[in-house]
């Protein structure tokens, strides 16, 4: 395993003050690495945040964006393609790659080593999202190998994998996956777990005892092509969550992006937004209150009063990226997407 130096820090880039109804908002605008897709993301904090990204690329920064400490992985001459990341504490990160050979790495030193604690062959291997309900129990996520849904799990804060039973899984249909959009296809509360299906069939699936047993349900998002379907999901608690996709290559404005539950995922109510592109990535910042990014735009949802809105900077330029997580104080907002950009949202 070699590990290669792309750079140590970058400077602040540039901000601007942009207005939705009557408040103003800052956004700061952070370039890394040039021609990067930055599709893992993780707010640790209002000024710290970390990231993952293609050709093997990872970094954070622990002062809100005034500098960042960029690296890279090279693994069997490998750079590999990582689209999941989880932060478990100060020092301790794992990075997934989405496909064959998987790798999955756990630093315990904030990077200055990582060690390789899963490897996967199989050509057929894909994981989409890598999810911690705590410190030491997480699961990861991928596409049906041979007809069985890819779930690993660990117990111990991502030293072992083991994979889970494909006999208490869901069985999947012909042409039916995941999607590596967001690392946001799978989430966790309590004892619940949610995962979401997309392509010719797309489905949303729910376990009141953590994967022991599932039930799946319908949703109005599109389904039948290859793109169809849930990119991305978030709840609030056990009942309030929000999914987000679309038909993925056509632009028509009439199409279902987002849809809301408040019932667990048994019922979905439509959102009605004439997006007319997918919708990437749903994360809650509170229980009325959600953003939504893609590559159009970014946009915020109030449940109560049925209202979405677009948030733009002053020029009128739309805020796209892959990427959202909100900071736990829910005063801050990290984004990311292409060509290595990084936005930084504050909220008060």
């Amino acid at each position: 395993m070699k590990k290669v130096l792309l750079l140590l820090s970058i400077a602040f880039v540039c901000n601007h003050i942009f207005a939705q109804k009557e408040s103003l908002y800052e956004i700061h605008y952070f370039s890394t690495v040039p021609k990067l897709s930055i599709r893992a993301l993780e707010a640790v904090s209002e000024s710290k945040a970390w990231f993952a990204a293609n050709r093997g690329v990872w970094g954070y920064t622990e002062d809100a964006g005034k500098t960042w400490h960029i690296d890279s992985i090279q693994v069997d001459t490998i750079y590999p393609q990582f689209r999941s990341i989880a932060v478990l504490n100060d020092s301790t990160v794992l990075l997934l790659s989405v496909s064959s050979p998987a790798y999955l790495f756990k630093t315990s030193n904030k990077g200055k080593t990582w060690g390789l604690v899963y490897k996967n062959t199989h050509k057929d291997i894909f994981f989409d999202c890598m999810k911690f309900q705590d410190q030491r129990n997480g699961i990861a996520l991928g596409d049906p190998v041979e007809g069985c849904i890819q779930i690993i799990r660990t117990k111990d804060a991502g030293e072992t994998w083991r994979p889970a039973d494909c006999s208490l899984l869901p069985k999947t249909e012909e042409g039916e996956a995941f999607f590596a959009a967001s690392n946001s296809n799978l989430d966790m509360y309590a004892e619940n777990m949610w995962f979401a299906t997309g392509g010719l069939q797309s489905r949303f699936f729910h376990s009141a005892d953590q994967g022991k047993h599932f039930t799946s349900y319908d949703h109005p998002l599109p389904k039948g092509k290859k793109m169809s379907g849930i990119y991305s999901l978030d709840f609030f608690n056990e009942k309030v969550g929000a999914i987000a996709g679309s038909k993925g290559d056509e632009a028509d404005s009439s199409v279902t992006r987002l849809a809301v539950t408040k019932d667990g995922g048994r019922n979905w109510t439509p959102v009605a937004c004439r997006l007319p592109y997918t919708v990437g990535c749903v994360q809650f910042r509170s229980v009325d209150d959600f953003f939504i990014t893609s590559m159009n735009g970014t946009f915020r949802y109030s449940v109560q009063n049925k209202k979405l809105e677009e948030i733009k900077d002053t020029g009128g330029a739309s805020l796209k990226y892959w990427t959202l997580r909100i900071a736990p104080s829910g005063n801050t907002i990290w984004l990311a997407g292409q060509n290595g950009m990084i936005g930084l949202l504050k909220l008060r």
